[in-house]
């Protein structure tokens, strides 16, 4: 961002004028008093430095091209020890605008490396502060609000804390926190009776919602169709209820298809009638959406002539601030102070009964409604009206429980005995199967020595060794897998056997008598000689 000297508008003008006259007196010199000026201007614009660099982290604004183009030419300039700068001028007005702009972003808290907006948190009492954000209700900047990551923000409510870390906030506070809370479980689809008990509220109870909206906001179409507004956020005006707009925004769609009634029912007729009459029945509320300041709008389509005819001269004459709407709802609210009024915040709307037209509203702005006593309105009735008025349906209910109860545990039973079964089975052909492999190992063992045996045998009855010989290298082949080695070990006997027989004979003496005695006796010794004992070399010669 450049900082050149443009021209000085009048408010910097202004300054300089107002400046050099305050020191007039002190400082008769004008180029002192000039110093003087620009040295203030420099200590002001400082100021504003340090407070944009503050509020650009506060906002996550650090990378953006227009303060770091600012944060190097301001740095620039103020390393400068000359004061009689008039870029001074013109870099004040830069950070005044670039400092109202950074105040219009948004504020971010940085929490695991990641920066996260006000709306992540259930306590935030300034938004310009994000070090006193607490209680993260989005997992991370992707998934956002989820089950897991709200279950963590109420563990920190509880007495222990999340993993004994218990959260401090005020107990003024503490109430819209917790409605926070609830109102995220609430967005995600998790029922009031499964909300942690650390968030639940003692106070909440199920309650009738009336308010009444005249017709002055409402389009009147030209077939007597009405542009009508259901219930919009806030206080109502009566100021006995409170409409967040994130509840409004989340359960508008209970209004979809609604019948609309010409007046609210008598209390003869709630009592007797309840279902009401199909000849009140004007209108139907349909395509019902949320508008842009938050309110439930509806378009009702008008089914009988009269009341098309009637809206169309209430609209021609101007006179629609005589009749409205009703709604005539079941919610569910809790006690809580907005806006310093001490109220009902509606936390849900179950169920809406109907929207009628009615000609006017009550003290206060309410309508007043001819309702069933709560302790009969199913409705409303609580579980100890329930079993006091009828305790045969209690009775009744716990019986089909108990019976629903008894059967699953019974299947629960039969679940598990089936599953130790087959877990013995299991160990059983387990063991079989180990025993089947062992069997099958030897029997393949068995297999290989016997067709080693067989070749063996063969290669040593064809070997024309003496027996001896024969059962010397049986025996020293018993048992093996393999016939490796059988042929080699043939040729080798032979040809010792030769050559112990070459060593026992006489040779260049001519020719001699043969004496099968002395040859024997000579044979044995030379037998011996080699190592053998008398018994082995005997047995040698014999096998000769």
């Amino acid at each position: 961002m450049p900082l050149t000297k443009p021209a000085v508008d009048e408010k910097q003008g202004d300054f300089m004028q107002r400046c050099m006259s305050d020191l007039a007196t002190e400082f008769p010199d004008e180029k002192q008093r000039t110093a003087v000026c620009y040295t203030r201007w420099n200590e002001s614009l400082r100021a504003k430095y340090a407070e944009i660099i503050q509020e650009a982290g506060k906002r996550n604004r650090v990378e953006d091209s227009r303060v770091k183009a600012f944060v190097a030419a301001c740095g620039a300039l103020l390393a400068n020890e000359t004061p009689q700068d008039d870029r001074l001028v013109a870099s004040m007005q830069e950070a005044d605008e670039l400092l109202m702009w950074l105040k219009e972003q948004a504020a971010y808290k940085t929490e695991d490396g990641v920066q996260y907006p006000a709306e992540a948190f259930a306590h935030v009492p300034d938004a310009e502060k994000p070090s006193d954000w607490k209680l993260r209700l989005w997992e991370d900047a992707e998934k956002k609000v989820t089950r897991a990551q709200l279950g963590r923000a109420a563990a920190a409510l509880s007495p222990g804390g999340f993993r004994g870390q218990r959260v401090t906030i005020a107990s003024a506070d503490l109430p819209a926190v917790k409605r926070k809370i609830r109102v995220e479980y609430g967005k995600i689809g998790i029922e009031d009776m499964e909300i942690p008990k650390w968030v639940q509220e003692a106070n909440m109870q199920r309650t009738v919602i009336a308010d009444y909206i005249p017709l002055t906001e409402a389009t009147i179409g030209s077939k007597g169709n009405a542009q009508i507004v259901v219930i919009k956020p806030g206080l109502n005006t009566s100021k006995e209820r409170y409409y967040p707009a994130e509840i409004l925004g989340r359960d508008f769609a209970v209004f979809e298809g609604v019948k609309m009634y010409a007046d609210h029912p008598s209390e003869a007729d709630e009592k007797n009638r309840p279902e009401r009459s199909v000849r009140d029945w004007v209108a139907t509320l349909k395509n019902v959406h949320v508008g842009k300041d938050g309110a439930v709008l509806g378009e009702a389509v008008v089914v009988e002539p009269w009341m098309q005819e009637r809206l169309a001269t209430l609209r021609d004459k101007g006179m629609l601030a005589d009749i409205g709407v009703s709604i005539n709802a079941i919610g569910t609210a809790s006690k809580g102070t907005i806006e310093g009024v001490k109220t009902n915040v509606i936390e849900r709307i179950v169920r809406a009964r109907s929207v009628d037209f009615v000609t006017e509203a009550g003290a206060g702005g309410g309508v007043r409604l001819y309702e069933a006593e709560s302790t009969l309105d199913v409705d409303l009735v609580n579980l100890d009206t329930f079993k006091e008025r009828r305790a045969d349906l209690v009775k009744l209910i716990e019986s089909e429980v108990e019976i629903k109860y008894k059967a699953e545990v019974r299947k629960h039973m039969e679940q598990d005995e089936k599953v130790k079964e087959l877990e013995t089975s299991n160990a059983t052909l387990t063991t079989e199967l180990s025993g089947l492999k062992g069997k099958i190992t030897l029997a393949e063992k068995a297999q290989r020595v016997a067709e080693a045996k067989s070749v063996i045998d063969e290669a040593i009855s064809k070997s024309e060794l003496p027996d001896a010989a024969k059962k010397r290298i049986a025996e020293k082949f018993a048992g093996v897998e393999k016939a490796d080695g059988i042929t080699e070990t043939i040729t080798a006997e032979k040809e010792y056997i030769a050559k112990i027989t070459e060593t026992g004979k006489v040779k260049g003496m001519g020719a001699t008598k043969s004496d099968p005695e002395a040859d024997r006796k000579a044979l044995k010794e030379s037998f011996k000689r080699l190592g053998m004992s008398d018994a082995q070399a005997e047995t040698a010669v014999a096998g000769r």
